[in-house]
């Protein structure tokens, strides 16, 4: 009996809701009593005996801080809507620790999160060992999370300048948010300000995405030598990877190629003269193969391109007119002979012929209505690939 009679009286505990009582607190102090009064107002408030609650309330001075909080938490507890007088409360009483957890529960169920997360931040830094600390972290990467996912959905519907906007939030949310640093580094190369993205490179991490991120940025500047750099760093099942690679090489050698050949590769429509070009730089292989003798074609003797016109003559890629001595350098090149010049490409390469799309057969490759310097390249790649790993250097 005296043990079921000292658990009848034994205090109430608050188990949910901020203690209006915890230090720090707000107003002239008040007795033992009436901080427990208060406690055992929001205790029976929580096990739902609200009318209880309200007259232990009586017992502590009218206009007291403490009282108005607890009173309060009683009405949030009945489930009214108190977050702006909650936010008055603090604002009103900044010391009040537990008037701004307050602030955090009420705007966390009005689905207010940032409100609730500045308020957690400065009940964590009032109530270091209350949990607030935990909570802001928790509503911190929510806000972030929301942020990013509608910047990302922005971005992909081409509204850069809207996925910048959530990201540059998520970041003074979230300073040391990773994937709103990702959101806004690709939203400004969307934006072509290759500066602003290079300048929050620094903080994107050696993961595969944040080498891949890296890498294009370098792209973006034109520094081939250090994108191919970062490419080559990224895990060998990362999508992409070897045309990243490949493409990286690629433009690092473009980036010391002879002005004639950059002309040559801007072309449309492209000319004997580009194509040849363009075969002699994409296949250096091929000079081992120039071995036939050509005459000496008059029209070329005064181009630029003079000696890849006679390597891919000589091989037999791209022959002249032997009786008239000529090339014709300037000739416009057509999807036919585009073709015919590929067949003959595979032959001296000892390459499979090309299937050329027309009977929508799989695996085919598409011939261009009009020739241009970068669709000619690319087929010019496809039939001398070499296979295994793509990732080789050629």
């Amino acid at each position: 009996m005296a043990l079921a009679a000292c658990r009848s009286t034994a205090p109430l505990q608050i188990r949910r809701m901020p203690d209006p009582t915890r230090p720090p607190i707000a107003g002239p102090a008040l007795t033992p009593a009436q901080l427990e009064a208060a406690r055992e107002a929001v205790a029976a408030a929580e096990g739902g005996e609200v009318s209880k609650g309200e007259e232990s309330l009586r017992l502590l001075p009218a206009g007291h801080p403490v009282r108005a909080l607890a009173g309060l938490e009683l009405r949030f507890l009945r489930g009214e809507d108190v977050l702006a007088e909650a936010k008055a409360l603090a604002t009103a009483n900044p010391g009040y620790g537990s008037a701004w957890g307050l602030v955090v529960l009420a705007a966390r169920r009005e689905g207010d999160e940032r409100a609730a997360l500045a308020a957690a931040r400065t009940a964590s830094g009032l109530q270091p060992n209350a949990g607030w600390g935990r909570v802001a972290t928790e509503l911190e990467s929510a806000v972030v999370d929301r942020l990013v996912a509608q910047g990302n959905a922005l971005l992909r519907s081409g509204d850069a300048a809207g996925a910048l906007s959530r990201a540059r939030e998520a970041l003074q949310t979230g300073p040391g948010a990773v994937d709103g640093r990702f959101l806004a580094v690709r939203a400004l190369l969307a934006l072509r300000d290759t500066r602003g993205a290079a300048e929050l490179v620094p903080g994107l991490p050696d993961t595969a995405e944040g080498l891949e991120l890296k890498g294009n940025v370098a792209q973006a500047l034109g520094q081939w030598d250090l994108a191919l750099e970062f490419y080559t760093r990224l895990p060998g099942d990362s999508p992409h990877r070897c045309e990243l690679i490949a493409g990286a090489r690629r433009r690092l050698r473009l980036s010391d190629a002879p002005p004639y050949l950059t002309h040559a590769l801007a072309a449309r429509p492209l000319r004997r003269a580009g194509l040849a070009a363009i075969i002699a730089w994409e296949v250096p292989a091929l000079a081992a193969d120039a071995a036939r003798a050509v005459p000496v074609f008059e029209d070329v003797v005064q181009l630029q391109e003079r000696r890849d016109i006679v390597t891919v003559a000589r091989a037999g890629v791209i022959p002249g007119d032997a009786i008239a001595r000529r090339f014709g350098p300037k000739r416009v090149v057509g999807a036919r002979e585009l073709a015919a010049t590929l067949d003959r490409l595979a032959t001296v390469l000892r390459r499979p012929a090309p299937r050329w799309c027309g009977a929508a057969a799989r695996g085919c490759l598409q011939l261009p209505e009009t020739v241009d310097g970068e669709a000619a390249a690319a087929l010019v790649r496809r039939v001398a690939g070499e296979g295994g790993d793509p990732c080789a250097q050629r």
